[in-house]
Protein backbone atom coordinates (compact mmCIF):
# COMPACT_ATOMS: atom_id res chain seq x y z
CA UNK A 1 0.00 0.00 0.00
CA UNK A 2 1.22 3.64 -0.81
CA UNK A 3 2.43 5.14 2.36
CA UNK A 4 3.27 9.08 1.91
CA UNK A 5 5.96 8.75 4.73
CA UNK A 6 8.11 6.45 2.79
CA UNK A 7 8.35 9.19 -0.34
CA UNK A 8 12.08 9.65 -0.21
CA UNK A 9 13.19 11.87 -3.25
CA UNK A 10 12.06 13.95 -5.90
CA UNK A 11 13.56 13.49 -9.54
CA UNK A 12 13.95 15.86 -12.09
CA UNK A 13 14.71 15.22 -15.51
CA UNK A 14 17.29 17.46 -17.12
CA UNK A 15 19.55 17.95 -20.32
CA UNK A 16 22.71 18.77 -18.50
CA UNK A 17 23.63 16.73 -15.33
CA UNK A 18 26.94 18.53 -14.65
CA UNK A 19 25.35 22.19 -15.20
CA UNK A 20 21.90 21.36 -12.65
CA UNK A 21 24.01 20.36 -10.01
CA UNK A 22 26.07 23.91 -10.10
CA UNK A 23 22.67 26.00 -10.59
CA UNK A 24 20.52 23.79 -8.29
CA UNK A 25 23.19 22.99 -5.66
CA UNK A 26 24.97 26.47 -5.34
CA UNK A 27 20.81 28.29 -5.10
CA UNK A 28 20.13 26.14 -2.98
CA UNK A 29 23.27 25.27 -1.21
CA UNK A 30 23.62 21.08 -1.70
CA UNK A 31 26.23 19.13 -1.88
CA UNK A 32 26.04 15.85 -4.09
CA UNK A 33 26.61 12.18 -3.74
CA UNK A 34 28.87 11.09 -6.82
CA UNK A 35 27.33 10.59 -10.53
CA UNK A 36 26.62 7.30 -10.92
CA UNK A 37 25.79 5.90 -14.58
CA UNK A 38 23.85 2.80 -15.17
CA UNK A 39 24.60 1.25 -18.50
CA UNK A 40 23.11 -0.51 -19.52
CA UNK A 41 19.95 -0.07 -17.45
CA UNK A 42 17.42 -2.57 -18.60
CA UNK A 43 13.78 -0.33 -19.40
CA UNK A 44 10.53 -1.17 -20.45
CA UNK A 45 8.21 1.51 -21.94
CA UNK A 46 4.33 0.71 -23.78
CA UNK A 47 5.86 1.63 -27.16
CA UNK A 48 9.86 0.42 -27.38
CA UNK A 49 8.80 -2.50 -25.06
CA UNK A 50 12.21 -3.81 -22.89
CA UNK A 51 15.39 -2.06 -23.85
CA UNK A 52 18.91 -0.87 -22.73
CA UNK A 53 19.21 2.71 -21.98
CA UNK A 54 21.95 4.69 -20.35
CA UNK A 55 21.20 6.86 -17.42
CA UNK A 56 23.21 9.12 -15.27
CA UNK A 57 21.92 10.19 -11.78
CA UNK A 58 22.59 12.08 -8.88
CA UNK A 59 21.24 12.72 -5.28
CA UNK A 60 21.39 15.40 -2.62
CA UNK A 61 23.02 14.15 0.40
CA UNK A 62 20.73 16.74 2.71
CA UNK A 63 17.64 14.62 3.31
CA UNK A 64 15.94 12.42 4.30
CA UNK A 65 14.07 13.79 1.34
CA UNK A 66 16.81 13.95 -1.31
CA UNK A 67 16.86 15.96 -4.67
CA UNK A 68 17.74 13.27 -7.52
CA UNK A 69 18.83 14.94 -10.97
CA UNK A 70 18.60 12.05 -13.79
CA UNK A 71 19.82 12.93 -17.51
CA UNK A 72 19.01 10.24 -20.36
CA UNK A 73 19.24 9.75 -23.87
CA UNK A 74 17.43 12.13 -26.01
CA UNK A 75 13.97 10.59 -27.69
CA UNK A 76 13.66 8.86 -24.13
CA UNK A 77 11.67 8.41 -20.73
CA UNK A 78 14.14 10.78 -18.66
CA UNK A 79 14.15 13.03 -22.35
CA UNK A 80 12.88 16.60 -20.78
CA UNK A 81 11.64 17.70 -23.92
CA UNK A 82 9.39 14.62 -23.78
CA UNK A 83 8.58 14.58 -20.58
CA UNK A 84 4.49 15.79 -20.07
CA UNK A 85 6.54 17.12 -16.38
CA UNK A 86 9.88 17.14 -15.60
CA UNK A 87 8.98 15.79 -11.83
CA UNK A 88 8.40 12.87 -10.10
CA UNK A 89 8.46 11.55 -6.61
CA UNK A 90 10.10 8.63 -5.54
CA UNK A 91 8.79 6.16 -2.98
CA UNK A 92 9.37 2.69 -1.32
CA UNK A 93 7.09 0.21 -2.14
CA UNK A 94 7.14 -3.54 -0.45
CA UNK A 95 5.60 -5.26 -3.03
CA UNK A 96 6.56 -3.49 -6.42
CA UNK A 97 4.23 -5.41 -8.59
CA UNK A 98 1.18 -5.88 -6.47
CA UNK A 99 1.21 -2.07 -5.81
CA UNK A 100 1.89 -1.35 -9.40
CA UNK A 101 -1.08 -3.57 -10.38
CA UNK A 102 -3.49 -1.90 -7.79
CA UNK A 103 -2.81 1.57 -9.19
CA UNK A 104 -3.54 0.36 -12.95
CA UNK A 105 -6.47 -0.78 -11.59
CA UNK A 106 -7.63 2.45 -10.38
CA UNK A 107 -6.88 3.53 -13.89
CA UNK A 108 -3.38 4.41 -13.84
CA UNK A 109 -1.28 4.17 -16.83
CA UNK A 110 2.28 2.82 -16.80
CA UNK A 111 4.49 4.96 -18.38
CA UNK A 112 8.03 2.86 -17.88
CA UNK A 113 9.49 0.13 -15.83
CA UNK A 114 12.37 -1.45 -14.64
CA UNK A 115 10.99 -4.96 -16.75
CA UNK A 116 8.50 -6.52 -18.46
CA UNK A 117 5.07 -6.25 -17.19
CA UNK A 118 4.92 -10.11 -17.39
CA UNK A 119 8.25 -10.34 -15.57
CA UNK A 120 6.99 -8.45 -12.61
CA UNK A 121 8.25 -4.89 -13.71
CA UNK A 122 11.76 -5.11 -12.17
CA UNK A 123 12.90 -2.82 -9.52
CA UNK A 124 10.85 -0.01 -10.35
CA UNK A 125 7.91 1.61 -12.23
CA UNK A 126 6.77 4.88 -13.24
CA UNK A 127 3.33 5.15 -12.85
CA UNK A 128 0.68 7.72 -13.52
CA UNK A 129 -2.86 8.69 -12.96
CA UNK A 130 -5.55 9.30 -15.92
CA UNK A 131 -5.87 12.91 -15.42
CA UNK A 132 -2.67 14.61 -14.75
CA UNK A 133 0.88 15.00 -15.52
CA UNK A 134 1.92 13.91 -12.25
CA UNK A 135 4.12 10.98 -11.85
CA UNK A 136 4.99 8.47 -9.21
CA UNK A 137 8.42 5.99 -9.13
CA UNK A 138 7.54 3.27 -7.03
CA UNK A 139 10.76 1.75 -6.26
CA UNK A 140 11.03 -1.94 -4.98
CA UNK A 141 12.46 -1.96 -0.92
CA UNK A 142 15.17 -4.06 -1.89
CA UNK A 143 17.12 -1.64 -4.12
CA UNK A 144 17.30 0.38 -0.23
CA UNK A 145 20.41 -0.95 1.07
CA UNK A 146 22.41 0.26 -2.82
CA UNK A 147 20.79 3.33 -2.37
CA UNK A 148 21.89 4.16 1.30
CA UNK A 149 24.77 3.41 0.41
CA UNK A 150 25.05 5.52 -2.12
CA UNK A 151 23.96 8.32 -0.21
CA UNK A 152 26.59 7.37 2.30
CA UNK A 153 29.24 7.61 -0.33
CA UNK A 154 30.42 3.93 -0.83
Amino acid sequence: MFDMQRVFHTGIVVDDIARAQREIGDSLNLQWTPVKRFAPMAFWTPDKGLHEITVDAVYSRQGPHHLEIVQGPKGSFYDPALAPDGRHIGVWVDDLKAETDRLLGQGWRICAAGGRPEDGYGILTYVAPPTSAFVVELVCQSLKPTIDAWLQGA
